[in-house]
């Protein structure tokens, strides 16, 4: 009798067990959504326009989601809008710059040996469309920029604590890079009068790839509790160059980060920031 006590326990706790790993797996999976405000330098030549390149500044807005699809994979969605004032080295001429992005990213999830430590890698899908202005522009006063890629996207992600207090910190490192799309863009001295309303739109839409374009977007960033929140702190570098129709573009931006972020079950309002019977993409 005593010899069969250890099997009926086992045959008693099989059904909670079962159910507890079941739980587990299928925890609810949370969004982590990050609202952030950039501030920094713009450099944007644009040979349509000038031969010459106007400095300046920029800000803009960043929104990004990022949450579990499975266990495997996960996924992001980042739309940005920046707008800049910029004027050229002899402060004769001054224009606008304005831009809207919106990227969706697929990350393959690779767990470490290092407590903490997290890889993604994986492809993002980008749309973009924008414009520069220059207020000495003759019959071409602005530039139209539209164009949608393919590309690689990586991220390191490393969650400590610090301090003595053990303050949660989330350390994150992503680039993605963009590597065949289609843009648009006139040939040099064509009026967009004569594309739109005489639709001379021959060679205006063009493929990219790395041997006419070149593109590469580099996120820092470090998640630091204050109080009840969670702030968003980092730096953003952005890099364009484009050559094709005897056009020559380069955009380029440097950028502060700080903002605010949050950890939440869809139409639940429930913070999960430190819930571990909640899944995260993030921490």
């Amino acid at each position: 009798m005593i010899r069969c006590l250890p099997i009926l326990l086992l045959a008693l706790l099989s059904p909670a067990l079962h159910a507890q790993i079941d739980t587990v797996a299928q925890a609810p999976r949370s969004v982590n959504e990050a609202t952030m405000i950039s501030l920094g330098s713009r450099y944007v030549k644009n040979t349509y326009l000038s031969d010459v390149g106007y400095d300046g500044t920029g800000i803009g807005v960043i929104n990004e989601r990022m949450r579990i699809i499975n266990d495997r994979w996960s996924r992001q969605r980042t739309f940005r809008i920046d707008l800049a004032s910029i004027r050229n080295p002899a402060g004769t001429s001054s224009g606008y710059a304005a831009f809207i992005d919106y990227r969706y990213s697929l990350h393959r999830r690779l767990e470490t040996s290092v407590d903490g430590l997290r890889l993604l890698v994986g492809g993002a899908g980008r749309s973009m469309i924008g414009t520069v202005y220059r207020s000495q522009g003759g019959n071409n006063p602005a530039a139209l920029h539209v164009e949608g890629d393919l590309g690689l996207s990586a991220a390191i992600l490393y969650s400590f604590d610090l301090g003595r207090r053990r303050y949660p910190v989330t350390v994150r490192w992503q680039a993605d890079l963009p590597l065949v799309g289609v843009f648009f863009s006139p040939h040099y001295g064509q009026s967009y009068y004569e594309i739109f309303t005489l639709s001379h739109r021959a060679g205006t839409l063009r493929l990219g790839s790395l041997h006419n374009r070149f593109a590469l977007r580099s996120l820092l960033t470090a998640d630091v509790p204050v109080g009840p929140w969670t702030m968003r702190i980092g730096y953003e570098a952005d890099v364009y160059q484009s050559h094709t129709n005897g056009i020559r573009t380069h955009y380029f931006g440097s950028s502060m980060l700080i903002g605010m972020a949050k950890e939440f079950i869809p139409f639940s309002g429930k913070r999960v920031r430190h819930n571990p019977a909640f899944r995260s993409a993030y921490y």
